[in-house]
């Protein structure tokens, strides 16, 4: 059985979230609940939660100042927020489950069960990423989620994006190639820096870190000595991004 608190400066959200729980599939229970960031702290301490459902916004602070206080987050977090789509791709830079304001139950229950299946600790440096992301327009770091583990880079040293089926391949300066289970428009949809190019259906490529171009081509030689291609149809446009950001 899991044991829930849940955070909400908005009672009827707060009682809202308790319903569409008790009503979902997996075996879980409200313990705890509270509408500010003191009571918050009292609950969660009290309880040992298996799981946190908090919201950002809060009178006197914010969830991070919560967090801020508790020395040990050894429960798992979903943040429920009815914030906009800029601040839902700081979510996914961050690689941290959340779940939009009005709660879905297929949804909610779908987070609870990637919870149930894989008891993952919270990487604090996700949560920092998380609040650098949504703090600043232009996050540095991106969280990359492994099978084993969570790896966390700069954008600036990410050569390539490399897709592989369902997977997905990231080349940097720093590492081996890491592995993750998101596809490559993913990322493009999340890199819309003008560094980042997908310049074919299998390369998102950064234009930072281009060895060579050959003009009469279709590839490009990354730093690494790995090759990018260019499809037909992306290659004009390819030259068009490229002397944008050159000319930076």
């Amino acid at each position: 059985m899991l044991r829930a608190v849940i955070v909400d400066d908005e009672i009827a959200a707060i009682d809202s979230l308790e319903i569409l729980l008790n009503n979902c599939k997996q075996d879980i229970i409200v313990a705890g609940k509270a509408s500010n960031i003191d009571d918050a702290h009292r609950t969660i301490s009290n309880i040992n939660p298996d799981v946190v459902f908090l919201d950002i916004e809060m009178p006197n602070g914010s969830g991070f100042d919560l967090l801020d206080r508790i020395d040990n987050i050894n429960f798992d977090i979903i943040f429920v927020t009815a914030f906009n789509q800029y601040a839902i791709k700081a979510f996914k830079y961050a690689a941290v489950d959340y779940i939009l304001k009005p709660v879905d139950i297929n949804t909610l229950s779908n987070a609870i069960e990637r919870i149930d299946s894989s008891k993952a600790q919270n990487n604090p440096d996700k949560l920092s990423i998380l609040q650098e992301s949504i703090e600043n327009e232009k996050p540095q770091r991106i969280a990359l989620s492994t099978q084993d583990s969570i790896e966390i880079v700069y954008t600036d040293d990410i050569i390539q994006f490399e897709a592989e089926g369902n997977y997905t391949k990231v080349y940097t300066l720093n590492n081996k190639p890491i592995v993750v289970s998101r596809s490559i428009k993913e990322y493009e949809e999340l890199l819309t820096t003008p560094s980042f190019f997908r310049c074919h259906k299998s390369h998102l490529i950064n234009f930072k870190h281009i060895k060579k171009v050959y003009k009469n081509q279709n590839y490009i030689e990354m730093v690494d000595n790995n090759l990018a291609y260019i499809s037909r149809r992306k290659k004009n446009e390819f030259f068009e991004a490229i002397n944008v950001f050159l000319a930076q």
